[in-house]
This record gives C-alpha cells, sequence and structure tokens, in this order.
C-alpha cells in the first residue's frame, strides 16, 4: 500500500525518515543542524546519537569524499 503525503505533512515526518532510513540502511546522515543541549527540542543529530547513526556536515562529507570543485577556462 503507498503512502500519498501532501508537501506539509511530508516536511512535519521529513527527519524522522531520513533518520530512520539512516538507521534501516547503515548510512550516515548529513545535516548543518548541531546538536542541542535542551531535551525539549530534539534535533537530527541528537537522534542521531541515540540511535548510533554517523551524521557528518556538509563541510565534513565533502572533506571524507575528496570533493573537488574544478573551474573551466574560459574560451577567448
Amino acid at each position: 500500500m503507498a503512502y500519498l503525503l501532501d508537501a506539509n505533512t511530508f516536511l512535519q515526518v521529513a527527519d524522522y525518515f531520513l533518520v530512520a532510513h539512516a538507521l534501516a540502511h547503515s548510512q550516515t546522515v548529513v545535516t548543518h543542524e548541531v546538536a542541542a543541549e535542551s531535551a525539549r527540542k530534539v534535533k537530527i543529530p541528537n537522534a542521531c546519537i541515540g540511535l548510533g547513526i554517523k551524521c557528518v556536515t556538509p563541510f565534513e562529507m565533502l572533506r571524507i569524499e575528496r570533493a573537488r570543485f574544478v573551474l573551466a577556462a574560459k574560451e577567448a
């Protein structure tokens, strides 16, 4: 059975889906969020720490993957 979600509903559960998918497939989560000190607001990194999922920033991911951005020479 397929579940169809409208955009607003999806955005309300997208973080949960991201963390659950990473856990189910042993993947790393890439996010700009920073772990929160408060228990009132559970951020993605907090959920990852609690579940033992690796979580990195986009900049760390680019370093790990050794991304290179090369500008092409402008033709005259």
